[in-house]
């Protein structure tokens, strides 16, 4: 009696479920969830590093033709970030002792021979980068100043020099990575309008492109 009873209640079930008709699954889309820089960009920072740049000497005329300044130097740059999501925001100063210098013959031959030199460069500059965790891509932008020199000698004599300080607007892309927490490398590449100064009566117009890479201490 018991084993009919079960059998006719297990047929009733199956015989409603049939005829409710089949249950659709329930679809539930998938959550998206924008990405976040889990890579704390913020607080102060410190580096040292090496630069190479190239200068206009520009005079725009065949003489005198004074030589563009070019080489390597020592970098020095400090700065802070502040961070909101994935944006960074900072502030920061660079400075660059340099070893750049050139040398031709004015542009008008024989003995005489004309050198230029760039003594040391810094700029004060904003920064603004987008963080993907430890990588960090941004811009710059601020003001540069640069000091040089040009001396002409003829046959090994000085017979006159001058020196001029450039100023003007800088504009910059970079990359940074963290190693650690508390050490990042980057890579800077960076373009000074400086525009014209005079050395004696020669206009030269003293432009420059700036690659610079660094070893940074975050604090």
């Amino acid at each position: 009696m018991k084993t009919f009873v079960i059998a006719a209640l297990t047929s009733a079930i199956g015989t409603a479920a049939l005829a409710s008709g089949p249950v659709a699954p329930v679809y539930e889309p998938p959550v998206t969830i924008a990405p976040v820089a889990s890579y704390d960009w913020s607080g102060a920072y410190a580096g040292l590093g090496v630069t190479y740049g190239r200068g206009d000497m520009s005079t725009g005329v065949a003489t005198p033709n004074f030589p563009d300044v070019q080489g390597a130097g020592l970098s020095g740059i400090a700065g802070y970030n502040w961070q909101n999501g994935n944006m960074v925001y900072g502030a920061e100063v660079a400075l660059d002792v340099s070893n750049r210098d050139g040398t031709n013959d004015c542009g008008v031959g024989g003995t005489l021979t004309c050198t230029s030199a760039s003594d040391h460069q810094a700029s004060i500059r904003g920064r603004l980068g987008y963080a993907m965790d430890r990588s960090l891509v941004f811009m710059t932008a601020g003001y540069g100043t640069d000091s040089r020199s040009v001396v002409v000698d003829n046959a090994g004599v000085t017979v006159a020099g001058d020196g001029a300080r450039f100023g003007g607007a800088m504009l910059g892309l970079g990359y940074e990575h963290a190693l650690s927490n508390d050490w990042t490398v980057r890579g800077d590449y960076e373009h000074y309008f400086y525009g014209d100064e005079t050395f004696g009566a020669t206009t030269v117009d003293g432009d420059l492109d700036l690659v610079r890479f660094s070893l940074v201490r975050r604090f």
